[in-house]
């Protein structure tokens, strides 16, 4: 018995101590919701509150009636008188004879103010004399009142574990009637007494509807030790209530001899029901979610990540992903967005998370927008450097150009004429084959990494050649002097023609201008002469020995006024040029060409002059 006593003794001071040991700034207050904690239950004496409340939370009250059926083992006296009392549990409650008990906790935030209350009345025939040796037993009527008021303060509290520290005061009515047998003498005797006690309470969750408790207690003052251990198992089907059962040992000895002695140890199993009232409403779950990047052009991905709150820690999640537009992918607390194809605009992306293991406050939604980008194309300008040159001179067209929206880009340059390379910013013109006179474009087509285009031109200027100023030239001039034969071509004038022959052939471009003259010592009509003579030379340049054969449109043929000497000339007239010279055109139907050699005379010509204005190229 001494030693039974001495261990449970050992088990209470040993968890007061634990709570002297335990740093307090060690471990403070979880912030956890409610609703992920062990709901609250009434233990006698040590009861608190499983669930943390946040700081500032409202006032939580717990009442638990229990009943305790111990058995009792010790001894008692009344003035002298004592008993060895020995009663099993079964026995007390073939002998118990009345009895309350209940647990009443008030709690705010992280103080507890617990107040347990046991009333009991035995009465037994089991009673032994210890000093009345001529008395073979004792009856004993035993009514005992513990109230226990305490004050706690949490000073560890975790998901898994939570520590409570205690003080408080014991106070105990004893009151106790020994009537000896056979003599059937009663002394009854009460007596009152306060102890001061300190201890704690451990728990130990599995989950928020099952865990265990430690507790315990000891002190002294009107007793010489007064010490209790309780150990429980708590299941909370409901948050509003629950019940418990386990094993409680309480020991006092007190000695107020002769007055009264009460050394007892009661030991027994206890069950109760926890009732729970006030506190705040388990925390609602809830969701963040975030997006990066918020901004993004079609087909660049965005990321999006859902944060839980409140949820249970030992649940595993499930997550889903939506968009209203785009296409998600991902089972965890990111999703994968995929922008491809996507029009510039706003859309949103929603995520889900889901405690399948709970039935109620299991599901949490949060959405967030992003934004695909209006894309906009490159712009760009062009140049060209010099902007005229010369036939086959080269010139360099440069680009300038970017992207608003930063993306690389590429050039590809063509032309209208010419030859241009280059696959840059710049290229180079050939004007080798481009028509001179013309005006050459370039084009540039500036194209970004996404293909959207822009185009620029730029021209250059390839000059004509330059236009020779030429005149009118004299190339041949004929006599003629035979008096007889007054438009014969002879030798001299023959070699003069020759060369003028030569001459026409090697200008492909203007005409010949053929003139005959008239002297005034002739007696003939001065234009029929001189029509005769440049007709001769006509013929001769196109029909002569020679066999020069030049084209007879090339030769245009005029007659004019008198001069001092017969004869005629021949004038080249360039393109372009103006035959300025006063005259008369030859009508050629009119005027017959004679061969060099004709052996008759001339017959007087019957050709008309016409004056045109004048002869242009």
């Amino acid at each position: 018995m001494c030693s039974r006593k001495a261990f449970l003794a050992a088990v209470s001071l040993v968890i007061v101590g634990m709570l002297l040991c335990i740093p307090v700034a060690a471990q403070g207050p979880a912030e956890v919701s409610t609703s992920n904690q062990p709901a609250p239950v009434a233990t006698p004496d040590t009861q608190t509150q499983t669930a943390t409340s946040p700081e500032n939370g409202p006032w939580q009250f717990t009442i638990a009636p229990y009943i305790w059926v111990p058995g009792v083992s010790g001894t008692v006296g009344v003035l002298n008188h004592n008993a060895s009392v020995h009663v099993s549990g079964s026995d007390v409650l073939s002998d118990f004879n009345g009895g309350l008990a209940g647990f009443f906790q008030a709690q705010k935030d992280h103080f507890v103010l617990p107040i347990d209350f046991f009333w009991a009345r035995v009465d037994t025939d089991k009673g032994i004399p210890e000093n009345d040796f001529d008395q073979s037993s004792i009856r004993a009527q035993l009514s005992q009142v513990i109230l226990s008021p305490k004050v706690g303060y949490r000073i560890v509290d975790t998901e898994h574990f939570r520590v409570d520290a205690l003080v408080g005061l014991r106070y105990w009515h004893e009151g106790t009637t020994l009537t000896l047998r056979p003599a059937d003498m009663a002394f009854p005797r009460s007596t009152n007494w306060v102890d001061g006690i300190a201890g704690g309470k451990f728990e130990i969750a599995f989950s928020r509807k099952f865990w265990i408790t430690l507790s315990g207690d000891a002190g002294g003052g009107g007793a010489g030790l007064d010490y209790q251990a309780v150990g429980l198992i708590n299941v909370q089907p409901r948050p509003l209530f629950g019940f418990f059962a386990g094993w409680r040992y309480l020991d006092v000895n007190y000695d107020n001899r002769p007055v009264a002695a009460f050394d007892l140890a009661q030991s027994g199993p206890i069950i109760g029901l926890n009732f729970q009232m006030g506190g705040k409403a388990p925390l609602q779950v809830g969701a963040n979610c975030s997006a990066s990047p918020t901004e993004v052009w079609a087909g660049e991905p965005v990321t999006a990540n859902i944060n839980p709150q409140n949820f249970n820690p030992k649940h595993t999640l499930t997550y889903n992903w939506t968009s209203n537009g785009a296409k998600v992918s991902g089972t965890n607390t990111t999703g994968n967005v995929d922008t491809a194809g996507l029009a510039p605009g706003s859309y949103t992306v929603a995520g889900t998370a889901t405690d399948p293991k709970e039935k109620k406050n299991n599901t949490a939604s949060c959405n967030i927008a992003f934004a695909v980008k209006q894309p906009h194309p490159p712009t760009a300008s062009c140049s060209a450097s010099p902007d005229t040159v010369k036939p086959g001179d080269s010139a360099t067209f440069t680009v300038s150009a970017s992207s608003p929206d930063n993306f690389p880009l590429t050039y590809v340059w063509s032309a209208n004429a010419g030859r241009v390379t280059g696959n840059g910013t710049s290229a180079t013109l050939d004007t080798a084959s481009a028509s001179q006179g013309a005006s050459v474009t370039a084009t540039a087509t500036v194209t970004d990494s996404r293909g959207l285009s822009t185009t620029c031109t730029a021209s250059v200027s390839v000059l004509a050649p330059p236009v020779v100023v030429s005149e009118v030239s004299e190339i041949g001039e004929c006599k003629f002097v035979d008096a007889k034969r007054p438009a014969r071509i002879d030798n001299v004038c023959k070699a003069v023609l020759d060369d003028v022959a030569l001459r026409i052939q090697h200008e492909p471009n203007g005409k010949f201008v053929v003139v005959g003259y008239t002297s005034e010592e002739e007696s003939i009509t001065v234009t029929q002469v001189g029509s005769q003579r440049a007709v001769n030379v006509k013929y001769y340049l196109v029909n002569g020995e020679g066999g020069r054969q030049i084209d007879a449109a090339r030769l245009n043929l005029r007659t004019s006024g008198t001069v001092k000497e017969r004869g005629t000339k021949v004038y080249f007239v360039p393109a372009g040029t103006t035959f300025t010279q006063e005259s008369v055109v030859v009508d050629e139907t009119q005027v017959q060409g004679q061969p060099r050699n004709a052996p008759k005379p001339a017959r007087k010509p019957k050709a008309r002059a016409v004056a045109p204005p004048s002869l242009s190229q």
